[in-house]
């Protein structure tokens, strides 16, 4: 293996799970960048109580490893993960001794996570000022898409040009094409945390159009949890969806094969302002994929994408457009293989870890 050309550090408390920190780590090696953890804790947590009265204890470690890491190592970057702003003092602190810049992934916005999950609205505004006073250390922020840049450059009076797009990509270890064979019924499958700003209710209102119009033989599958998946569930209910089903969560290798047995995946529905400026991971890892996605239009999307070429849009919160999206793939086998083939060109050209990588190299000067 050749020697490495850079170093960087990467420092939070993160989900070794999520795709968000391993597109990031495996990124980066795949051009031949030294990837050093300093993780403070084994649990992810959302800012509150506990976590902040481990701060001390946080810190502690952060110095102990750092001092470790710098004895042997040149460290050319200092990258902090998502949910971490606590940390920014003392990782700023880090970034100046050692020369370096400093680096935070605002993916996704602490305060907006609160305000969508209903947190005590007090406590949503505190995170506000939380979040808008320490973020204002780092040198970069990195953010999925254009659209957030916008987004978060005015909400947190961050200059544009302090941001880095840095596209979602998708854990390559598991999601890549799979040469199986699809269903015998016509399926739709989402997954994922049931978040407000994904729009399931558009699901159920377009199953419900589906049943309406006597449409066979077509079955929309949800699987994963969250917040929103009892209300889901209670609404196909009520409305009696004999196409609906829920798998609750299930394993990699579980999901893995229902990606790749379904027919088309689907991806977010919301008008919400987040889920407008959004690539979604279900969106990456369907297209790693090469999948056939239905999604909603919305600015982040056709930066990338076009409809019927490497994607099929619809109007975000229009279940009549969703059940008209279903009905056109089912009744063209021909529209999927084309949205199929586009989309894996889209995801290797834009969203693999190689090119995540090589954003950060260029942009850090790696």
């Amino acid at each position: 293996m050749p020697v490495s050309d850079s170093t960087v550090v990467l420092l939070g408390d993160y989900d070794y799970e999520y795709p968000r920190e391993t597109n990031i780590r495996e990124g980066l090696e795949r051009h031949n960048v030294d990837v050093l953890e300093c993780t403070f804790s084994t649990e992810q947590r959302f800012i509150g109580l506990t976590k902040i009265l481990l701060m001390p204890l946080f810190y502690a470690r952060v110095v102990y490893k750092m001092i470790g890491i710098t004895k042997n190592n040149e460290v050319d970057a200092i990258f902090v993960t998502k949910f971490n702003p606590l940390i920014l003092p003392l990782a700023w602190m880090c970034s100046q001794k050692l020369r370096c810049p400093l680096v935070y992934d605002l993916f996704v916005s602490l305060y907006r996570t609160a305000e969508m999950r209903d947190v005590n609205p007090l406590l949503v505004k505190l995170l506000f000022v939380i979040e808008y006073l320490l973020i204002r250390f780092p040198d970069f922020h990195t953010v999925g898409t254009d659209q957030f840049i916008d987004l978060y450059s005015e909400m947190y009076s961050i200059p544009a040009e302090r941001f880095i797009r840095l596209p979602p990509g998708a854990d390559e270890e598991w999601y890549y094409p799979l040469n199986e064979s699809k269903r015998d019924e016509f399926t739709a499958l989402y997954w994922g945390n049931f978040l407000p700003h994904h729009g399931v209710e558009t699901i159920i209102d377009a199953a419900e159009q589906l049943q309406r119009r006597d449409v066979d033989d077509i079955s929309i599958v949800f699987v994963g949890k969250g917040p929103e998946k009892e209300a889901t569930e209670t609404a196909a209910e009520a409305r009696e969806l004999d196409n609906v089903r829920f798998e609750g969560f299930v394993s990699m290798e579980a999901l893995q094969q229902w990606i790749a047995t379904s027919h088309v995946c689907l991806g977010v529905f919301s008008s919400d302002k987040r889920a407008m400026a959004s690539i979604t991971n279900k969106v990456s890892e369907g297209v790693a994929m090469a999948k056939a996605v239905i999604t909603e239009r919305s600015p982040a999307i056709e930066e990338w994408f076009e409809h019927e070429e490497n994607i099929y849009l619809v109007p975000p919160e229009d279940g009549d457009a969703l059940a008209d999206a279903i009905i056109d793939c089912k009744r063209n086998p021909e529209l999927i293989e084309d949205l199929e083939t586009g989309a894996y060109e889209v995801f290797k050209s834009e969203f693999s870890q190689k090119k995540i990588g090589k954003i950060l190299v260029e942009e850090l000067e790696l």
